[in-house]
């Protein structure tokens, strides 16, 4: 009896230690893959958010690369003049190098006909389908960007080897004649560039490891439940197993930044592999699942034998017991005796009094531990009201220095604009130039700039009515400093030369500014003022050293940087033809000798004027030197150059003069010879002209019998 009590004891204790343990294993084996699950999870949306902040980074990019371009003047200009077809080349080139994303760019005019592309397919037909959609929405265009996108599928826009799939993306920008704010205009031509799908792939694919996969679709486009849908864009890393089980997020994208007029909105799809074959953890877990029921089935099992072998007894016990208590001393077939039940009885007594004394002794305790806890709560409370004057000091000086640091970031920021700037003014539009800096500056403002030198007084406002300008305050002349402030929170700057004249002003409407915003505009103002001086400076010696002081006219250096550009533009575009006229004074050498230098010189003056005037405008006349003359015929054809030489002819026939002061005068004639590029090659088009000019020449003097 004795060896199974101890049996079935040890039994129960093995039960109580191992079923406790087998639950909370179990619990801490599910808690690991919980966390590994979260950790996976955790990596998907990292991936997402990557992908998401690269896609709107990239398009950002090559939406501002377009804006810079598209505000290029003299790639404004080169839609009517196609003389600077090699700087629009060179340009495109220069964008679908150093945007990832674009591989091919075409400039087309109004009517959609190709002016230049780069790594575009010559005379390309596509554009067509594009012209009505892009005309429409400029005619309802709103004020929320320049730039216009399109999808494209199954249409040829660039050699095969650049997009075999024949899938992309498509962005139209607009060219204008100027981007003065408050003009309504009509664009001169348009800025076309194609992203294909296979350059997006390219920039996203190294953000992804092995097995991981990302599906971008459009609403109107593609299917959310096919991945092979063939409108969807689809990115992998290393070799797709559709076997292998995975996780995926979806999210929405906007293709949209402060150019784009119109957003366009996808759905990415990332795909991540999860482990390959069941979790370890949970078969562990269903493994001590199993074990635990296995115990308590022993458990059950146990207790039953306890039942029988202790309980059993214990009743008997308490049956004694309860049959004392209420005096019934015999007990007839029981096995414990009555010394048994005292020894319980005293076991009870002894068990109450140490009861009471462990209560009291408990009721002190709990006496000196509230008034230990009521100290440590205060000592908590001032330390508590300590932490959170030191978190605000903590706070507030982390406030300072972020708003210190923010502030020179903004500094420095503004510092490297400027030094871009002055590169900028050198070529570009001034009034356009400034404008385009000022308001990268100060967004928030309102900006207006009068330049006395270019812009004949007139203002240019960006963010600011024109009419507040009209104030009598503003007028630079009736103040003494070069920066003064006006009623409306305009503050206004002098811009001047370094004679101390005042060439211009600038007008910001603010609230207030700062120090540090003081020196950043006044140092603006000095740089414009030295790069403005400087560039007018430039201009004038580079006007002088192309022009006959004179007449007026373009010299002889002109006339061969003109005449080689013309050959090379000739060379590349063989069906535009260019005529070139020589044309020599007769008669110069004997006024010169009768009536002295001054005679010389107004004959030579007038007929520099008769030649300009019988020109067309878009003809150009040059003094090679002496007494010698030249004419470049723009579109000049052998038909384009009879017209012109029959004119000359006819101003010729007509007997004008050249006068002097006193009364005395030389009838102004001249020979004629003239060359086009359809009846000669650009090699011998000089020298054919030159030849029959000194023919007429030798015609001239041999019918009037003058002497030369």
């Amino acid at each position: 009896m004795k060896l199974r009590l101890k049996s079935s004891l040890a039994l129960l204790m093995l039960i109580i230690a191992v079923v406790p343990a087998a639950i909370v294993g179990g619990l801490l084996l599910k808690q690991q893959s919980d966390v590994e699950e979260n950790y996976r999870i955790d990596m998907l949306d990292r991936l997402s958010k990557t992908i998401e902040q690269e896609f709107d980074y990239r398009f950002s990019l090559l939406s501002t690369s377009l804006d810079v371009l598209s505000r290029d003047r003299l790639f404004v200009q080169a839609i009517d003049n196609f003389f600077l077809a090699g700087h629009v080349n060179t340009s495109l080139g220069t964008l679908v190098k150093n945007a990832p994303l674009i591989q091919a760019a075409y400039l087309v005019d109004d009517q959609w006909a190709e002016i230049e592309s780069y790594n575009g397919i010559r005379g390309l037909s596509s554009f067509f389908k594009l012209k009505d959609i892009l005309s429409y929405r400029l005619s309802h265009q709103n004020n929320n960007g320049r730039q216009w996108v399109f999808y494209y599928n199954g249409e040829d826009l660039m050699p095969f080897k650049f997009n075999p799939t024949r899938r992309g993306i498509v962005v139209g920008v607009p060219i204008f004649q100027s981007m003065t704010n408050g003009l309504k205009r009509e664009p001169l031509g348009y800025l076309i560039v194609v992203v294909p799908i296979e350059n997006i792939i390219k920039v996203l694919r190294p953000y992804l490891k092995d097995g991981e996969q990302v599906v971008f679709h459009n609403n109107d486009r593609g299917s959310v439940n096919n991945i092979d849908d063939i409108n969807n864009i689809i990115i992998t890393q290393g070799v797709i197993n559709n076997k292998t089980p995975t996780i995926h997020k979806t999210i929405k994208i906007k293709l949209e930044n402060k150019y784009i007029s119109e957003p366009i909105e996808y759905i990415m799809k990332v795909y991540m592999g999860k482990y390959i074959g069941e979790n370890p953890y949970i078969n562990s877990l269903k493994y001590i699942t199993l074990f635990g029921g296995i115990i308590i089935l022993l458990s059950l099992f146990s207790a039953g034998l306890i039942y029988r072998w202790i309980a059993r007894p214990l009743s008997g016990l308490m049956d004694v017991v309860r049959a004392y208590s209420h005096g019934e001393y015999k007990s007839a077939n029981k096995t414990l005796r009555f010394a048994e039940f005292l020894m319980v009885e005293q076991l009870i007594r002894n068990m109450a009094k140490t009861i009471q004394a462990q209560m009291a002794n408990l009721a002190t305790t709990n006496k000196e531990l509230n008034i230990a806890y009521l100290e440590k709560e205060q000592a908590n409370l001032q330390l508590v009201n300590f932490n959170y004057q030191l978190e605000k000091k903590v706070k507030e000086k982390t406030l300072a220095l972020s708003r210190s640091l923010l502030r020179e970031k903004n500094r420095r920021s503004m510092l490297q604009s400027l030094l871009s700037f002055s590169h900028e003014l050198q070529s570009g539009d001034i009034i356009e130039t400034v404008m385009t800096q000022v308001v990268a500056l100060y967004p928030m403002a309102g900006w207006a700039m009068k330049n006395y030198a270019d812009n004949k007084g007139i203002w240019a406002c960006e963010n600011i009515d024109q009419s507040r300008l009209e104030n009598k305050d503003i007028q630079p002349e009736s103040h003494y400093s070069d920066y003064y402030r006006v009623p409306s929170n305009l503050h206004c700057f002098k811009v001047k030369n370094s004679q101390n004249d005042i060439t211009g002003i600038i007008v910001m409407q603010y609230m207030a500014l700062e120090h540090d915003d003081f020196e950043v505009i006044s140092l603006f103002i000095r740089q414009l003022s030295i790069e403005l001086e400087g560039r007018l400076l430039n201009e004038e010696l580079a006007r002088i050293a192309v022009t006959d002081s004179l007449t007026g006219l373009a010299n002889r250096k002109a006339f061969d940087l003109d005449l080689d550009e013309h050959i090379q533009l000739f060379n590349r575009y063989p069906e535009r033809h260019f005529g070139v006229f020589i044309l020599d004074v007769n008669g110069l050498k004997r006024a010169n000798d009768c009536y002295g230098h001054s005679m010389g010189d107004v004959l030579l003056i007038e007929t520099s004027k008769l030649l300009v005037k019988t020109s067309r405008v878009t003809d150009k006349v040059y003094r090679l030197g002496g007494d010698e003359f030249a004419i470049i015929l723009e579109a000049g054809d052998s038909e384009s150059c009879s017209i012109l030489w029959r004119r000359l002819e006819k101003v010729r026939n007509q007997i004008n003069y050249a006068y002097l002061p006193d009364g005395k005068r030389v009838e102004i004639h001249f020979a004629v010879g003239y060359a086009s590029t359809d009846q000669y090659s650009v090699e011998q088009i000089f020298l054919v002209a030159d030849k029959a000019m000194y023919k007429d020449k030798h015609h001239f003097y041999e019918t009037t019998g003058i002497k030369q």
